[in-house]
């Protein structure tokens, strides 16, 4: 090509598209899972809201306990019997264990809040329970117990023209699908109505580039799987994270197999097996390495950082 036409580095083409997270919205809770919070969570109760047992047994008022013994029983009658988790009874600070009893003699002494959890035990009113930034897990359900019903957080809009493979790929860094109001497009085989970059100096990765499509920055992918891959890996991923709030890519260090050889000046994507060698069938790839393009390569043996597939 003419015109001063040359290959962008990776991060020269990365800086064309956006890099801050998108405005937060609002979401309940259990659809939430999986997004990155906005703002912290707070708790909108003490949990627990009042005191309540925390184990089986007898409710009762400990002063009124003192003393007992096997040999000097005190005589408690009417107790009321709770179980972990129920509230205690007016007038009560502890929990008498189920063994401590017989018929209405107390045969024990306890003390003020033993068998109890105090209320607010697990968080305050208004306390941070998961700061901003924390990308929401299954586990993070129980915060409903502390009566939050909806959190804000960060779900980019992405649109796919011609991608539609990468779907999978796409919701589970946090992105929403839509056809209308992106914030990014994936697009393979469309032309852009405005180019920013007609390529990026990788190894597969011909054809990959940043342009406009319908006024949203896009993500311009090649026609072939080994090169649209590496578009995603090294421009689609790391964008579309970025609009979600989530931080970089988490790595692992595997060591590899056999010498790996790579073009300087090119940033080379490479699929690496469970053994960690190369490998080109995409259902044996259990990591992809992404070498810079200052290196060589690397010899067999190295250990080096990779990101899961």
């Amino acid at each position: 090509m003419s015109g001063g036409w040359r290959l962008a580095p990776v991060a020269e083409a990365r800086a064309l598209l956006p890099a801050a997270p998108v405005a937060a919205r609002r979401l309940p809770l259990g659809r939430a899972i999986g997004h990155v919070l906005a703002e912290p969570v707070r708790a909108a109760a003490a949990v627990p809201a009042r005191a309540e047992a925390a184990r089986e047994g007898w409710a009762v008022a400990a002063a009124a306990t003192e003393g007992a013994g096997p040999y000097a029983p005190v005589l408690l009658p009417g107790l009321a019997r709770v179980a972990p988790g129920e509230a205690l009874p007016a007038g009560t600070d502890a929990v008498l264990p189920a063994f401590a009893r017989d018929g209405a003699m107390v045969l024990e002494a306890v003390a003020p809040g033993e068998g109890v959890r105090p209320a607010g035990e697990d968080a305050a009113a208004g306390a941070v329970l998961r700061g901003a930034g924390h990308r929401l897990g299954p586990l993070d359900l129980v915060l409903a117990a502390a009566g939050v019903a909806e959190v804000a957080v960060r779900v980019p809009r992405v649109a796919l023209h011609g991608a539609d493979w990468l779907a999978g790929m796409v919701r589970a860094e946090g992105a929403e699908l839509v056809e209308e109001g992106a914030e990014l497009v994936l697009a393979a085989g469309l032309r852009a109505e405005r180019v920013l970059c007609p390529g990026i100096a990788a190894r597969p990765g011909d054809g990959v580039g940043v342009g406009i499509i319908g006024g949203v920055p896009a993500v311009l992918l090649p026609g072939d799987l080994p090169g649209a891959l590496a578009g995603w890996w090294l421009l689609g991923r790391p964008v579309v994270r970025a609009l979600a709030g989530r931080g970089p890519v988490a790595r692992r260090r595997m060591t590899l197999a056999r010498k790996l050889a790579s073009p300087v000046g090119l940033t080379e994507v490479v699929m690496l097996g469970a053994a960690g060698d190369a490998v080109t069938a995409l259902g044996a790839a259990v990591a992809v390495l992404v070498v810079p393009p200052g290196r060589e390569g690397y010899e067999a043996g190295t250990e080096v950082e990779v990101e899961a597939v």
